[in-house]
This record gives C-alpha cells, sequence and structure tokens, in this order.
C-alpha cells in the first residue's frame, strides 16, 4: 500500500476503479459530471487532496475525460470555497460537487499563459445596476482562451484585471454565468478527448467579486497548489495503464523464436518504466499529505507536477515502442494514450513554469 495512504483511500480506490469502468466508453460530458457526482462527490465537497489524488489517478487510467471532468469540478469551484460567501459556496460549490452544475476556471488569455500577470481581461465597477459581491456590480470585457468546458459550464471563475497598472497586484477574481448577456464562445479542437474553447466577454456582467480587489492572483495560485498534485496523479495513472499494457503486450507478443519480454532489453525498459512511475507516485503522494496538513506546498506541489508529468510522457512513449506498429492502430489503449498524456506537461503551469517555481523556492528558503 501507498505509505501515504489510509485503509479508507485504498477503499476509495477500488471504489472509484468500478466507476471509470462503467464510464469508459461514455463520451457525453453532462452525463459524466452527474455520475461522478452521485458517486464521488463527497470527497470534491470534502476537499481532501489526497482523495482527490487517488480518484483522479484511477480515473485517467480508464478514461482522461471523466478525469479532466472530474478535475475541472474542483479546480473552478475551489476559488469560491477559497474566497467565497456562505451563499455562493450553497449556489454554486456545492451543485458543482454533487455534479449538478458544471465549472470552469478561466486564466489563461491569447497573451497571457504562463505570464498571468500579463492579462488584459478588465473588469470594471458599475454602479449602475445589477449585482456584485463586493457591493458593486462588474462588467467584463476581454478574451479567454484553452478553457476546459468553456460552452458547457453552468458558471466561469474569470481573473481580471481590476487596475490595469498594477500588473499581478490588479487581478482579482470573478464568477460569471453561463447565461451572462455579452458571454460568447467558440470551441476548440484538441488532439484528446477534451472539452475546450474559447471565451469573450463585451460588458458582461459578473455574478460575483471574491475576495477583495487585487486578491486575484492568490486565490488562482492557491488553488494551483491544490490541484497540481492532482495532475501528477492523473499522470501516474495513464503511465500505470501504459504499464499495464505493455506488459501483457511483452509476454504475448514473438520475435526471433521468443517472447520479447525475455530480451534484456524489454526488461530494462520496464524496470525504468515501474521505478520512475513509482518514485512519481510518492511526490505526488508527499505534496498530497502536506497539503492535507495544512502546509504551504508550492515547492511540493511543483516538484510532483513536474517530475509525474514528464514521467508519463517517457513511460506512455516507451509502451508504444515496445507495442511496435499495433500502439499506433486508431481507438487501441496506447494511441488513446499517447494523445491523452501530452497535454499534462502544459496546462496549471509548465513544466517550465515548474523548474521556476521549484528554483524559486529553493532560493527563497536557502535549503
Amino acid at each position: 500500500m501507498n505509505p501515504f495512504w489510509q485503509e479508507r483511500h485504498q477503499r476509495l480506490r477500488e471504489q472509484t476503479e468500478a466507476v471509470a469502468r462503467a464510464i469508459e466508453h461514455e463520451h457525453d460530458p453532462p452525463k459524466i459530471v452527474r455520475i461522478l457526482g452521485q458517486e464521488l462527490g463527497q470527497h470534491l465537497e470534502r476537499g481532501e487532496v489526497t482523495s482527490l489524488c487517488v480518484i483522479r489517478e484511477a480515473l485517467a487510467e480508464r478514461t482522461a475525460l471523466a478525469d479532466t471532468l472530474f478535475a475541472m469540478q474542483g479546480l473552478g469551484s475551489q476559488p469560491i470555497r477559497l474566497a467565497g460567501s456562505e451563499e455562493l459556496k450553497q449556489r454554486y460549490v456545492m451543485p458543482a460537487a454533487l455534479g449538478r452544475k458544471l465549472a470552469a476556471f478561466a486564466l489563461t488569455e491569447p497573451e497571457a499563459g504562463s505570464d498571468v500577470a500579463s492579462l488584459r481581461t478588465l473588469a470594471r465597477r458599475d454602479t449602475s445596476g445589477g449585482h456584485g459581491g463586493g457591493g458593486d456590480s462588474y462588467v467584463l470585457d476581454g478574451e479567454k482562451t484553452f478553457i476546459s468546458n468553456a460552452g458547457l459550464a453552468d458558471f466561469y471563475v474569470v481573473f481580471a484585471k481590476t487596475d490595469a497598472s498594477a500588473g499581478g497586484k490588479g487581478i482579482s477574481a470573478f464568477v460569471v454565468d453561463r447565461d451572462a448577456p455579452g458571454l460568447t464562445f467558440e470551441p476548440q479542437t484538441l488532439i484528446a478527448d477534451h472539452p475546450m474553447g474559447a471565451l469573450t466577454f463585451e460588458r458582461c456582467r459578473a455574478a460575483a467579486r471574491l475576495g477583495a480587489e487585487g486578491d486575484g492572483l492568490k486565490i488562482a495560485l492557491g488553488t494551483l497548489d491544490r490541484f497540481r498534485p492532482t495532475v501528477g496523479a492523473a499522470a501516474c495513472g495513464m503511465a500505470r495503464r501504459a504499464l499495464a499494457e505493455t506488459l501483457v503486450r511483452v509476454r504475448t507478443r514473438v520475435q526471433f523464436g521468443k517472447s520479447l519480454a525475455e530480451f534484456q532489453g524489454t526488461q530494462f525498459a520496464l524496470a525504468d518504466m515501474a521505478t520512475e512511475l513509482d518514485a512519481a507516485r510518492l511526490l505526488v503522494y508527499r505534496a498530497a499529505a502536506a497539503c492535507d496538513r495544512g502546509e504551504r506546498a508550492t515547492l511540493e506541489a511543483a516538484m510532483a507536477k513536474l517530475y509525474a508529468t514528464e514521467m508519463a510522457q517517457r513511460v506512455v512513449d516507451q509502451a508504444l515502442q515496445l507495442h511496435g506498429g499495433a500502439g499506433l492502430l486508431a481507438g487501441t489503449p496506447t494511441e488513446r494514450l499517447y494523445r491523452d498524456v501530452r497535454a499534462l506537461r502544459i496546462y496549471e503551469g509548465t513544466s517550465e513554469i515548474q523548474r521556476i517555481v521549484i528554483a524559486r523556492e529553493l532560493l527563497r528558503s536557502g535549503t
């Protein structure tokens, strides 16, 4: 058993595996979210990071789409959990956890990806009417891109500048309902099965502001610190599936009169795959445990996300190599994993950004 798990985590693993098998071939996002909410929503509501990692690892082994949708329910509602009023939590967080509303997290822009402080979406006070979380109403103008659940979500947590001259300190966070006038979306198609799109805001009225003006970057980074370990967990899930499929393949594929598993080169590859996977899982669950203890886990989360996602890319690539041409056939697990795994090294902070975070934390602490 994983040294960071309790017995209940093993039971949760088994429960999630059963759910994942049941929805492995389902492609309707609202239906998937409803099932996940019914079966696993209480864990999103509680917000224990270790449990979220257990769930994402098990889901990602079978269905990257379900894993993505589960993750977005948490990522899109966590800012409200962190900085929203009790009324907002009841209106958005609870329904998201139970699968009754789809959530989205809208941070990235055409000219602001890793450089979050350069985002250009603007939010200004409008005292002419409406409702807002800080006693005033806000209208938003700008664009977001590569937003998971765009067009499907019932609400969006949107980050916008309330002070264009203050850099990152001028960013605030808002909740925008899907039917808000002035909000439009354009679908974007990825290489993997992942609902994605671009958003445009034109005098779009926010339903509420989260926290105070200028708290947006703190809210965004606080959310990402808690969810980066879960990205690593999803990466481990994909790598586990790749390794399992490979073990079956090399035992049954015969070349030059013997199975691939009998070749030393194959055995060395399998050994490296398994070792890297176990190392990544330890990093992931170490970071999750630190989050659950209430510790500042920026360093641990960045290490887990960096190593696990890079590991998964290597393991899936090696799995496909050992499958040979059969691994490239459309619809096979290896082909699907090869497409699904690539995005993990980009979203919620690229591998390059994780290295910057790790180095900054080391230099800050002096250790």
